[in-house]
C-alpha cells in the first residue's frame, strides 16, 4: 500500500504545529473513549506517550463561565433568577410540546428539546457562527452532542450525587499524547513505514473506464496504475479529477456541498497559565471566534513552565472579509476581545501566529443528505474505489469514528496488494 499525501507532512488537521518551545494542534483536539476497541488500539499504538487528562471545558456567556456541556446545577447557579425562571418555563414547555418530524432542522430540534431561552443563549448563535448558515437550514447532525448533559435525568443525578454526578456526564476526561495530538498521526505513519508514504503528491487526474479507476496522475506528470484506490478527497474534488469527466449535472451537484474554513490565531503569553480549561466556547455573535484552547492544559510539555499559549478558532468561508485580513489585524482583533473579557492582559502577549485551514468542516444543510447519497452512488460504480473520512463521505465525524472506518476498511482489504490511498 502507498499513501499519496498532497502536503509536505502527513496528518492533515490532526497535526501538531511547533513554534519555538511551544506546540499546539491544528484544532482543539481530544481523544475520547467512545469506542472501546479503537481506544485499546490507540493506547497500544501510543504506549506511555498517551496521557489520561481530566480538564473541564466552559462556556463564556454574558461575562460568566458555565460548564460545557451544560450542567443543570451549574446552569441554575450561573444564569441568575430571572433568566433561570424563563429558561425553566421554556424548557418545560418544550418538553411537553410537539414531537419530532422527519425533516426537523437543527433549530427546530434545539427549541423542541431545550426551549427558546437556552437554545438561543447557547446553541443557535454558536452554531450559526460555526457553520455560517442560519440554524433553520442546518441538520440536527451538526450538534455534535452539545448540551447532552441537560436533561431531567442528569438533573436528578446531580441532586443525588453532587459534584461526583456532574463529572460523570461531562466530557472533561479524555486521552491526549504528551507532545501533541499530531503524535497519533505520526505514530500511524511510523507503523505504515516512511517508504510507503509519498509527500507533496498532488493528484491531478484520475483515469477510468467507467467501472474501474485505471490510472492516477500525480503532479501533472507521473502515472501510477493501482489495483485499488482509497480516497479521502471531498466529492467535488474527486469528481473533478475524473477523466472522462462525469456529466455536468453531477459536477454541479457536488459544488452544492459547502465546507467551512477556519482561521487559527495563536497567542504566546508571558504567564504560566490563562485558565484551567481544556477548551472555552463563545456563543455570542459579538465575539468573532467560537472556541479557545490552551494546549498546556492538555499536556505540560506543550509550553515552557513560565509561559503559555492560547489558540482561538475563527470559522469563516474563504470568500469572507475576515479570511483576507492580514495577520497583524487578526492578532489585534483576538487580543482585544480576550482583554475585554479579562482573560489576558495585552502586555502578556509577546508573539503570535496565524494559520488558514481550508475545508475544515462539512456544512450539513437540509437537503444535502440526498445530494451526498446521489454523489456516492455515482462513485460507487468504480469497483476498485473506497471512500473514507470526513470529507470524502461528507460527514461530521470524530477521530475515533475515522479510525473505526479505517479499521473496517483494512479488514475488507487485508491481503490485497497495489492499493493507493489519496489524501
Amino acid at each position: 500500500m502507498v499513501l499519496l499525501e498532497a502536503a509536505n507532512e502527513p496528518g492533515g488537521f490532526g497535526r501538531t504545529i511547533t513554534h519555538g518551545p511551544f506546540r499546539y494542534d491544528a484544532g482543539a483536539h481530544r481523544f475520547h473513549d467512545k469506542d472501546a476497541e479503537i481506544t485499546r488500539d490507540v493506547r497500544d499504538l501510543m504506549g506511555d506517550e498517551l496521557l489520561s487528562v481530566h480538564a473541564p471545558s466552559q462556556i463564556y456567556w454574558q461575562g460568566r463561565f458555565l460548564d460545557f456541556p451544560l450542567s443543570p446545577g451549574n446552569l441554575a447557579r450561573r444564569m441568575g433568577p430571572v433568566n433561570l425562571t424563563k429558561a425553566s418555563i421554556d424548557f418545560a414547555a418544550a418538553r411537553l410540546g410537539r414531537s419530532a418530524k422527519p425533516t426537523e432542522s437543527f433549530a427546530e430540534r434545539a427549541y423542541r428539546r431545550y426551549g427558546k431561552t437556552i437554545a438561543d443563549s447557547f446553541l443557535i448563535g454558536y452554531s450559526e457562527k460555526l457553520w455560517g448558515v442560519p440554524a433553520e437550514q442546518l441538520t440536527p447532525a451538526v450538534s455534535g452532542g452539545r448540551l447532552k448533559g441537560l436533561s431531567a435525568r442528569t438533573m436528578l443525578y446531580e441532586l443525588l450525587f453532587g459534584k461526583r454526578g456532574k463529572t460523570r456526564h461531562l466530557d472533561g476526561s479524555f486521552y491526549y499524547p504528551r507532545t501533541g495530538y499530531g503524535r497519533i498521526a505520526a505514530r500511524l505513519a511510523e507503523e505504515i513505514g516512511a517508504g510507503n508514504i509519498r509527500l507533496n503528491c498532488r493528484i491531478t487526474k484520475l483515469r477510468h473506464d467507467g467501472h474501474k479507476l485505471s490510472a492516477i496522475e500525480i503532479n501533472g506528470s507521473e502515472i501510477l496504475k493501482p489495483e485499488r484506490v482509497i480516497s479521502t478527497l471531498a466529492p467535488a474534488q474527486m469528481l473533478s479529477l475524473l477523466n472522462p469527466s462525469p456529466p455536468e449535472e453531477v459536477l454541479n451537484a457536488a459544488q452544492q456541498l459547502k465546507f467551512r474554513d477556519l482561521i487559527l490565531v495563536a497567542l504566546f503569553l508571558k504567564r504560566p497559565r490563562v485558565t484551567a480549561n481544556a477548551s472555552m466556547y463563545f456563543p455570542s455573535r459579538d465575539i468573532p471566534f467560537t472556541r479557545l484552547y490552551e494546549p498546556k492544559n492538555r499536556s505540560w510539555a506543550m509550553a515552557p513552565a513560565d509561559q503559555t499559549c492560547v489558540v482561538v478558532e475563527i470559522p469563516c468561508f474563504a470568500t469572507d472579509d475576515v479570511w483576507r485580513q492580514d495577520d497583524k489585524s487578526l492578532n489585534e482583533l483576538v487580543t482585544r476581545h480576550l482583554v475585554e473579557m479579562k482573560l489576558i492582559e495585552a502586555k502578556d502577549v509577546f508573539d503570535a501566529r496565524v494559520h488558514h485551514l481550508q475545508a475544515a468542516y462539512p456544512v450539513l444543510e437540509l437537503g444535502t443528505e440526498s445530494v451526498v447519497e446521489n454523489l456516492l452512488e455515482n462513485m460507487a460504480r468504480f469497483e476498485n474505489l473506497y471512500l473514507c473520512g470526513r470529507a470524502a463521505r461528507f460527514e461530521y465525524t470524530h477521530v475515533h469514528d475515522l479510525l473505526r472506518q479505517g479499521k473496517e476498511l483494512a479488514r475488507v482489504l487485508v491481503g490485497t496488494e497495489d492499493t493507493i490511498a489519496l489524501s
